[in-house]
């Protein structure tokens, strides 16, 4: 968004809470969209490109302008049983999913790609025996500990971004831990 239409939708408006601001986006103001953005794009940018893995920054801007779309049109359907940003990171993961098996189909993703994702994740200050640890991790097993400890997510904000229950995201998140404890020894 350009910083002339930011400032149109500047703060004449403020939320306090997460119920107002689903009130307002319902009613389509557009500060509430500009806030909701702001709050929470840089987080939900990075949970894509995460996937993604590194070099692929326009895919991931691509793929959040298309995720805060879908969030506009599911807004009416969402029963507040999780909350907006985790809803808005399901809808993300959907999302992504999708164009990366449309990306595979076309026989575009590349082979070291479990590399370059440990690689976007860790941060550099990591040491690399976590790095290759993370790297033998399958990619589901990889998904639940960023979710966790990177996203910082609860268990039941996971399990509606994976669509599971609870009982198999703690399930998923034991055998994670297990193979990560495994794989750095």
């Amino acid at each position: 968004m350009l910083k002339a239409e930011r400032k149109r939708f500047a703060p004449d408006y403020t939320v306090s809470d997460e119920t107002s601001l689903l009130e307002q986006l319902r009613r389509g103001n557009p500060a509430a969209a500009h806030e909701f953005y702001e709050l929470y794009s840089a987080r939900i940018h990075r949970f894509i490109l995460h996937a993604l893995g590194p070099g692929n920054e326009t895919d991931a801007e691509d793929i959040l302008q298309e995720t805060f779309m879908a969030l506009a049109e599911a807004l009416p359907f969402f029963r507040g049983q999780s909350s907006l940003f985790t809803f808005a990171c399901a809808i993300a993961h959907r999302k992504t999913l999708s164009f990366i098996r449309t990306r595979a189909r076309r026989g575009q993703l590349m082979n070291d790609h479990t590399t370059e994702v440990v690689r976007s994740i860790i941060e550099p200050r990591l040491d690399q025996d976590l790095k290759n640890a993370l790297a033998a991790l399958s990619a589901e097993h990889r998904e639940v500990l960023i979710l966790k400890y990177v996203e910082d997510l609860t268990v039941s904000e996971i399990a509606g971004v994976l669509s599971l229950s609870q009982h198999a995201v703690e399930s998923r998140l034991a055998r994670a831990r297990k193979a990560l404890s495994k794989a750095l020894d």
